[in-house]
């Protein structure tokens, strides 16, 4: 019996530190894997930078980009990890003109977001279904791994608590809490963003199309403003539509809409 007490809890914490390293290889964030492979411009420090994104688990990379040289060398794609990331308030996708095959599936995606079907209601309900046992999940299993750090030998030994602590963030990363009551009730619906700027608090009106831990999606996105009107160099101009991806450290939902 000693023996399986000491093995047991050893194995779980193997098992879940690597099921921990498989899930965070692999996961990204869905609403910012809506924009893979879309033309897209942020803004990095003073610079704004414009290309094709592609979505990696720790990090994005954009292609194809417009007139960068470095040295006699022509640049290709432009690498920003995790920690950068964090730093961009704004993702920017620029609405294809209506008259164009991508129009009128933008066009559709819109109505189908505005109006949903049954199946689409069924499967987020579901989805929120499946979230709200996956948090439980989790709960249970940082329980699980808190009471083996006090009650087994394991827990006991030099640096167990690190350890353990290491273990029970990675799980809260893992299984994170999704579902937002106030963000789910206005899924579908013109609402209003509150985004903070070196010049003050800027709304900006939309559809919320989804959201997660880290973004808030709008649709069809109406933006004025300098920032917009001085970049035509890379297809941004005040007053047209946008899907834009607002980072939540500076971006709340403040305001829903009437039609």
């Amino acid at each position: 019996m000693d023996t399986l007490a000491f093995w047991l809890p050893l194995l779980l914490l193997f098992l879940s530190a690597l099921i921990g390293a498989v899930i965070k290889r692999r996961s990204c964030d869905h609403c910012l894997k809506k924009f893979e492979n879309s033309k897209v411009s942020m803004q990095l420090g003073q610079n704004w930078v414009c290309g094709t994104l592609e979505v990696f688990a720790q990090g994005i990379e954009l292609r194809n980009l417009n007139h960068i040289e470095w040295g006699e060398t022509s640049v290709h794609s432009h690498i920003i990890h995790a920690v950068e990331l964090e730093k961009i308030s704004m993702i920017i996708r620029k609405a294809p003109p209506l008259d164009t095959n991508l129009g009128q599936v933008w066009q559709k995606e819109r109505k189908r977001l505005v109006d949903p079907p049954l199946q689409d209601r069924i499967r987020r309900s579901v989805l929120n279904s499946f979230n709200m046992l996956r948090d439980s999940f989790g709960q249970a299993m940082k329980a699980i791994i808190g009471s083996m750090s006090k009650d087994t030998r394991l827990g006991k030994t030099r640096d167990a608590d690190k350890r353990f602590g290491e273990i029970q963030g990675n799980l809260t990363n893992m299984i994170p809490n999704s579902w937002e009551p106030i963000l789910e009730e206005y899924l579908g619906n013109s609402v209003a963003v509150e985004r903070k700027t070196g010049s003050g608090l800027l709304l900006d009106s939309g559809i919320l199309e989804d959201y997660s831990s880290k973004y808030l999606l709008l649709r069809d996105v109406k933006v004025t403003g300098s920032v917009f009107d001085q970049e035509d160099s890379l297809g941004i101009s005040g007053g047209h539509a946008y899907d834009i991806l607002y980072s939540r450290d500076n971006t709340i939902l403040r305001y829903s809409l009437k039609e």
